[in-house]
């Protein structure tokens, strides 16, 4: 048995923060108050962490993260093992990935296989949104069969992969989805613009209405998307929420917006009409661009936010904590599990100085894209230290190697 305790933090998910001590014992929070009394047990692992100065979050769970695919030359460079090292040094403790089934292959197998890659690889927790492939008679059934299973979080519709099943009705889809009763998101990020992108709400909104299923739909990125939420919910992304600019040639779907639209996201997250962020995080292949769409960002999950976010008064350190753990956490079926800071959440805690300043650098990241869009940015707020169910992963910034020691998560 290990217990952890972290003393002096304070504790950032509370509207009025307050200072106190954190145990963890056996993976687990096991109490939370001011100057807890312990003592390690006989054969027992104990060791306190004076966190002065620091706050206490819980770990971030990124809700759409394309990390599951299999390796190829047009794959992007970060993969199961080096883009969840990347996330944990980004305060992320849970990843959820998409996986999509190939021609001619059904979703649970599609699914299990993606489990066999991320045993052994991956360094945090994780979970899957599973594609339902080419509708079949039986695709609600065999859905059902893996609901239950670790690893499972729900269902995926990819509207800008290249995947057969897009081509099949998105309406098909969703009814699949609401006939086995589980969730589903959408990724429906496109590529002409902001009329395009708010005409794909209102759309996805009326079929999910014919479904009988509110989907979720990720990312959005104009004011105009955000009045459409009502029959949908929705996140945007770490890139279209902090980004002004992209340096030649990197390129995101949807494309960036103005700043009025940047205002009017931080301003629906602070009002709960967005759920969260998602990183989105897709690396340039190791191959090179050649026409590629998309940005690595996992890396700076909670350092970006604090920077954007809190240090620029948009949102407060609670509200930073509703959007990166509880409310994915809560629609995903996995709160109070995960998401949490609070006694029997599993002890995924991350330490942040929110005072620090510094200026992202390649040279000072592991991932092996290296977010070339965010180079130079000098950001307030810096993660210290990182806890992945009492364990700790990050020291002072840098990631303690433990390969495959991430496990798969339930839905509750």
């Amino acid at each position: 048995m290990t217990t952890i305790v972290i003393r002096t933090v304070l504790f950032g998910d509370e509207v009025d923060p307050t200072v106190g001590d954190l145990l963890i014992r056996d993976g687990k929070i096991v109490e939370r108050g001011v100057d807890l009394a312990s003592t390690a047990e006989p054969d027992e692992e104990f060791e306190e962490f004076d966190a002065t100065g620091l706050v206490a979050l819980p770990g971030a769970i990124d809700t759409y993260a394309p990390l599951a695919n299999p390796k190829n030359p047009h794959a992007p460079a970060d993969d199961l093992g080096s883009g969840t090292i990347a996330a944990a040094r980004g305060g992320v403790t849970t990843f959820v990935a998409p996986v999509l089934p190939a021609a001619n292959e059904t979703l649970d197998v599609a699914f299990r296989d993606a489990c066999n890659r991320a045993a052994g690889q991956v360094f945090v927790d994780w979970g899957f949104l599973v594609g339902i492939g080419q509708p079949a008679a039986d695709s609600s059934a065999r859905l059902q069969t893996i609901a239950g299973e670790a690893g499972f979080l729900g269902t995926v519709l990819d509207l800008d992969a290249l995947d057969h099943a897009a081509t099949a009705g998105p309406g098909a889809l969703l009814r699949i989805a609401a006939l086995a009763g589980l969730p589903i998101t959408v990724h429906a990020a496109g590529r002409r613009g902001a009329a395009a992108e708010q005409r794909r709400v209102q759309i996805l909104g009326q079929l999910g209405a014919l479904a009988d299923i509110a989907p979720h739909i990720a990312p959005v990125s104009t004011v105009g998307a955000v009045a459409e939420l009502g029959l949908v919910t929705a996140s945007t992304s770490l890139a279209h929420l902090c980004l002004a600019e992209l340096p030649d040639p990197l390129r995101v779907a949807p494309p960036l917006g103005t700043e009025k639209d940047r205002a009017a996201l931080w301003s629906a997250l602070a009002d709960c009409t967005l759920e969260g962020v998602i990183s989105d995080h897709r690396s340039e292949p190791l191959s090179g661009f050649d026409g590629w769409v998309g940005l690595a960002s996992i890396e700076l999950m909670l350092p970006a936010l604090l920077s954007f976010g809190v240090a620029k008064g948009a949102i407060d350190l609670s509200t930073l904590c509703a959007i990166t753990a509880e409310r994915p956490a809560r629609r995903l079926g996995i709160w109070p599990q995960k998401g949490s800071l609070h006694v029997g959440a599993d002890g995924d805690v991350v330490l942040v100085d929110p005072a620090a300043v510094w200026t992202v650098d390649p040279a000072g990241l592991e991932g092996r894209g290296k977010a070339p869009a965010w180079h130079g940015q000098e950001l307030t707020g810096r993660v210290v230290h990182v806890f992945s169910r009492g364990q700790q992963i990050v020291n002072d910034g840098f990631p303690l190697f433990r390969p495959g020691r991430g496990r798969p998560v339930t839905r509750g």
